[in-house]
């Protein structure tokens, strides 16, 4: 045999070679069997159940901690959503020679959080020097002239950064950052506003998105596409419509629960004023309940009336508390509204071809992902409770403040209608 019928037989001609390599391709990229695919369905399934279950603990310990461990934490998730939704959009070739301007975002998110919640810090402040150096800090007393001050300095700054070839990507970044303050910070006002308003206006809502998520998944997971071959939306095609109804049902009946669960304790339906002196402290939480967590009869319509009797009951009332009432409000509107928060973050991931925001909690993604809903629905509550439960309360120390400022003649009239209606 010649040297050249050797070399034919060793060397594979080129289209054995493209054949070998295509079957490798068909090796590597096989479709996975039913069992394979089960198996990672359960694999993320635990994964996922593990890490909530331990979000869940945290969260419970913080609360136990009070309320304003609640309010820091609030304002902690707060900076890392902002951390987050600022990365999905950096851009580290553009910004090289850009210096200052990503240390000038976060320059805003300090300027937005002291104009928020920095009013009782300065108040502290300047109770502080003034106890030990026996002098008024004139430069602490305007929260609003400090914040403007604050706005005013990032607003310049940011006009000093600006290159003429990036000024596309600076402003980009700027309305996006705006965007996010809005918001996170924004909404998040509102949450810890929730807060000091009773624990049980800050943990109902939480539970009820926990709850709709977690349903969610699991009838999804249970009877997704059986009924309905489209996926709920194409921003997140993995959701079902099994899921999205089933959730519904199983929200509703835990905000029913729950509610009435929580209205039992003094330390979720008691409002509490913050205190910088004394946080973590708890244990006198007391107060006159409000109405909406006072048992009340309530008369059934004829027509429940009559399918009672039919079913052998003869019932005409039913005691409730109100605010059994109300949670089926809160609980519509975290099955039908708060999820669009969900796919508000979902078209975000699109946009940018990222999975999750943040791969900080395995199986959920970051804390944008588990974030996405709970702002809309923070703010859900705070409007909910002003508009139908709140009733417009001041305490002693706001009245003597209002009535210090009245002329002096305006001040005699007020008492003397205070002591004719007490003698009466």
């Amino acid at each position: 045999m010649s040297s050249g019928e050797l070399r034919q037989r060793k060397a594979p001609s080129s289209n054995d070679a493209k054949k070998s390599g295509t079957e490798e391709d068909v090796k590597q990229e096989r479709t996975p069997s039913p069992m394979e695919i089960v198996q990672e369905k359960y694999r993320k399934f635990f994964t996922r159940s593990f890490w909530g279950i331990l979000m869940i603990i945290v969260f419970a310990v913080i609360l136990h901690l009070g309320h304003e461990a609640v309010s820091l934490f609030v304002i902690l998730l707060q900076i890392m959503v902002f951390k987050e939704m600022l990365a999905i959009r950096y851009s580290e070739a553009k910004e090289r020679n850009l210096w200052g301007f990503r240390t000038l975002h976060w320059f805003f998110l300090f300027g937005t959080l002291f104009y928020a919640y920095g009013a009782p810090f300065l108040d502290l402040s300047k109770k502080l020097i003034k106890q030990y150096t026996h002098v008024d800090p004139p430069f602490l007393h305007s929260h609003l002239l400090i914040s403007f001050i604050l706005y005013v300095t990032g607003f310049v700054a940011f006009i000093f950064t600006l290159k003429k070839n990036s000024l596309k990507y600076q402003f980009g970044q700027l309305t996006w950052t705006l965007m996010t303050l809005l918001i996170v910070v924004g909404q998040s006002n509102f949450i810890i506003q929730n807060v000091f308003k009773g624990l049980f206006w800050f943990v109902l809502p939480c539970s009820l998105i926990i709850c709709n998520d977690i349903m969610a998944y699991m009838c999804g997971m249970v009877a997704g596409r059986r009924f309905i071959d489209k996926p709920l939306t194409k921003l997140s095609p993995n959701k079902t419509w099994e899921g999205f109804v089933g959730a519904l049902f199983c929200t509703l009946i835990w905000a029913f629960m729950f509610s009435a669960v929580l209205a039992q304790y003094n330390w979720f339906i008691c409002p509490k004023e913050l205190s910088l002196t004394k946080p973590f402290d708890e244990q006198m939480l007391t107060c006159v309940p409000d109405p909406v967590f006072v048992a009340k009869e309530f008369l059934l319509p004829p027509q429940a009336v009559l399918l009672l009797q039919y079913a052998g009951i003869s019932k005409t009332s039913v005691t409730l508390l109100p605010i059994q009432l109300h949670a089926l409000a809160f609980a519509l509107f975290a099955s039908l509204i708060a999820p669009f928060g969900g796919f508000f973050a979902s078209g975000i991931k699109r946009a940018y071809q990222k999975k999750d925001f943040d791969t900080l909690f395995p199986g959920h993604g970051g804390v944008t992902d588990r974030m996405d809903c709970q702002f809309i629905m923070g703010f859900f509550a705070y409007v909910y409770y002003t508009v139908f439960i709140s009733v417009p309360r001041m305490d002693v120390t706001q009245i003597i403040a209002a009535i210090s400022h009245l002329p002096l003649t305006e001040q005699e009239n007020v008492l003397q209608h205070l002591y004719k209606t007490l003698r009466a």
